[in-house]
C-alpha cells in the first residue's frame, strides 16, 4: 500500500539525497472524527523505528507543494514534537526551494537499519482534544472554548474561508456559521513570501501582534483538519518559544462540526449554489 500511496510517489519522482520517506497516511490513520488521529506512543514508536530514527538525531523534515513544501512537513513535525523529540527543523521552502539552490537530487529509494527511537506521550503538551475544549472546569460558568479574552484560539484557515465567502467544506444543514465565535483568523498561508519561503522573524511578529495575537496567553491552534493549524504552531513556537508551546486542535472544524456543531456559529451560514 505504501509504495503505492501518492506521497510515496512524489518521494521516488525526486528527493533530497539521503532523505527517507515518511508518509502521514501511516504516520497517522483515519478516525470517527478526525482524518489524522494519531497512534498512541508505543505504535508510533514502531513506525518510526521502521523508518530508521533513532534518539538523540536532529530531524530535519521537508515536502513538495503547498505552502513552500512546508505544510504536511510541519504537521510531522508537530506530531514528533508530540512524542517528545525536541530537536526538530523545517527545510525553509522544501523541496522547490532546494531544487532552486541548484542543490543535488535523488530518485534512490532509501532504506535505513531499524532505528531505537523511542517516544514519550507528550500529547497534552503540544495537543489539545475535543473533551478538553468542550470541559468545564468546577465553579466556573465557561467551557474552555469560550475563555476567548483568556485564550489566544487561532484559526489558521485563509480568510474567504474563515469570513465565509469561499465554500468551508463544512456541511451547512449541520453548522449555522463559518468559524466558531471568539476564534481569530491568522491563516497559515500568510506566513510565506510570494517565493514560498517563511518571512523573517520581525514580519511574523508584527503579523502576529496586528491579528489579534495578545502575547503571555495560552495558543491554540484549527483549521479544517489539523494540517495548517500545524504549521502555525509551529512557526509560533519558532519565533516565540515558551514553557507553553502553542496546542494544535488534531480534529479541528471537522471533528466539531461532528460533535458540537452548534459552536460554529459565527459569521455566515455558506450554502451550496
Amino acid at each position: 500500500m505504501a509504495e503505492s500511496s501518492p506521497s510515496r510517489r512524489l518521494y521516488h519522482a525526486g528527493h533530497i539525497p539521503e532523505a527517507v520517506h515518511i508518509d502521514l497516511d501511516i504516520a497517522t490513520y483515519p478516525s470517527r472524527y478526525q482524518r489524522f488521529q494519531q497512534y498512541r506512543a508505543d505504535l508510533f514508536e514502531k513506525y518510526a523505528q521502521m523508518v530508521g530514527l533513532n534518539n538523540k538525531e536532529h530531524f530535519v523534515f521537508y515536502g513538495k507543494g503547498a505552502f513552500g513544501g512546508m505544510l504536511f512537513a510541519s504537521k510531522v513535525a508537530w506530531i514528533f514534537k508530540s512524542y517528545g523529540h525536541e530537536n526538530i527543523s523545517l527545510v525553509d521552502g522544501g523541496f522547490d526551494s532546494w531544487k532552486r539552490h541548484g542543490f543535488d537530487v535523488s530518485t534512490e529509494d532509501v532504506k535505513l537499519p531499524v532505528g531505537n527511537w523511542k517516544a514519550e506521550d507528550e500529547f497534552k503538551k503540544f495537543v489539545i482534544t475535543f473533551q478538553e475544549l468542550d470541559a468545564k472546569k468546577e465553579g466556573e460558568e465557561k467551557q474552555y472554548i469560550e475563555k476567548t479574552s483568556e485564550i489566544n484560539f487561532l484559526d489558521s484557515r485563509i480568510r474567504a474561508q474563515f469570513e465565509g465567502t469561499q465554500d468551508t467544506g463544512l456541511d451547512p444543514y449541520m453548522v449555522n456559521g463559518c468559524r466558531i465565535a471568539g476564534f481569530k483568523n491568522l491563516p497559515s498561508s500568510e506566513l510565506l513570501t510570494k517565493e514560498g519561503t517563511l518571512k523573517s522573524e520581525e514580519e511574523i511578529k508584527s503579523w502576529l501582534t496586528k491579528n489579534g495575537y495578545v502575547e503571555n496567553q495560552p495558543v491554540v491552534t484549527s483549521c479544517n483538519a489539523g494540517i495548517q493549524a500545524a504549521l502555525l504552531a509551529y512557526v509560533i513556537d519558532t519565533v516565540k518559544p515558551s514553557s507553553t508551546p502553542p496546542r494544535v486542535y488534531n480534529g479541528s472544524l471537522k471533528e466539531m462540526e461532528l460533535r458540537a456543531p452548534k459552536k460554529i456559529s459565527e459569521g455566515p451560514q455558506h450554502l451550496p449554489h
